[in-house]
């Protein structure tokens, strides 16, 4: 309802929601194999919902897809899966041949090219898919909960090639998953979902460090199993307001708090935290108590915002 989202080439583009919010439906509409009632998508300056039969199958080639459960054909080898898109597009033999070797070689799978699909792992199965989906060469590549399906280990894996082949071939990727790990890991942008509406959409360290709907709170607090940090102050039966920080790119590697502490001559008791990076970012959260008045308070706070850190008062 109400979709307005544009995606920028060369990038990796994530749509995260719970179950039943319209991931689905919204990554099935930019190559039309779901038909939006009203709107437009606009994909290389042509209106998709304006083109012919004939047309829509031509710009479908420039659109890949890969899927949450692989979607192999058991009774072909995983040189034939690859080649398949290729035959259907009537191109020649020879060249088909040329094609699946490289991306063989690209996704790490030229030792496997003549196995079945029952004969290798889900991480294996994946990584045809993902070839599979970029034998027409195509300038977008649709991930429909590409890893769900996988453990964790295998997991990142997939996400490094994905990131790889974005780096390598400048290729737009957009990826819908439940899991904030992987928006984190790969992504530059986001939009949540929700009930079918985006509720927040934007760069996303933006949206995992300040999130503003209810709904993303609960994902990102779910992904870092975090107390809710304004009521971390009552759980531990702490007085006084706390202090949620934080850092984003190399000073989250500082001993800022160990500074404005001498500076101030104020004490901190650290409460929570996490450090990790968000792509290729590092950040940092920390929720603190100040130990001094509530004038030492506004002292830290002005401190913390002259180095360029998010500080903001959680309350009582």
């Amino acid at each position: 309802q109400e979709i307005s989202l544009d995606i920028r080439e060369g990038e990796i583009f994530g749509i995260i929601g719970r179950s039943g919010a319209g991931k689905s439906t919204l990554l099935r509409t930019l190559n039309q194999l779901e038909r939006p009632s009203e709107g437009d998508i606009h994909f290389e300056g042509r209106d998709l919902l304006a083109l012919q039969a004939g047309e829509l199958r031509e710009v479908r080639r420039r659109i890949g897809m890969i899927f949450q459960h692989f979607n192999l054909l058991s009774s072909r080898t995983v040189a034939g899966n690859i080649a398949l898109p290729l035959e259907l597009a009537g191109v020649p033999q020879a060249r088909i041949a040329k094609r699946v070797d490289e991306l063989l070689e690209l996704v790490g799978l030229s030792e496997q090219r003549d196995r079945y699909p029952s004969q290798i792992s889900g991480g294996q199965k994946q990584r045809v898919g993902i070839a599979r989906a970029l034998a027409t060469e195509p300038r977008v590549l649709l991930c429909d909960e590409a890893t769900s399906a996988l453990d964790p280990e295998t997991t990142q894996s997939i996400l490094r090639l994905l990131l790889d082949i974005n780096r390598q071939l400048g290729l737009t990727i957009v990826l819908i998953t439940h899991e904030m790990q992987v928006i984190r890991t790969i992504c530059d942008r986001v939009a949540v979902l929700d009930k079918g509406f985006v509720v927040e959409y934007g760069p996303v360290a933006d949206i995992l460090l300040h999130p503003k709907h209810p709904v993303t709170r609960g994902m990102v607090r779910e992904s870092s199993h975090h107390e809710e940090s304004a009521d971390l102050g009552s759980v531990l039966g702490l007085s006084g307001p706390l202090l949620r920080l934080t850092f984003l790119g190399e000073i989250t590697y500082q001993p800022v708090l160990e500074n404005i502490a001498k500076a101030l001559g104020v004490s901190f008791n650290i409460l929570e935290g996490v450090i990790g990076r968000i792509k290729d970012t590092p950040y940092g959260q920390l929720t603190v108590q100040v130990i001094g008045s509530e004038a030492d308070v506004g002292r830290v706070e002005a401190a913390f915002e002259e180095q360029s850190i998010h500080c903001e008062v959680l309350g009582s």
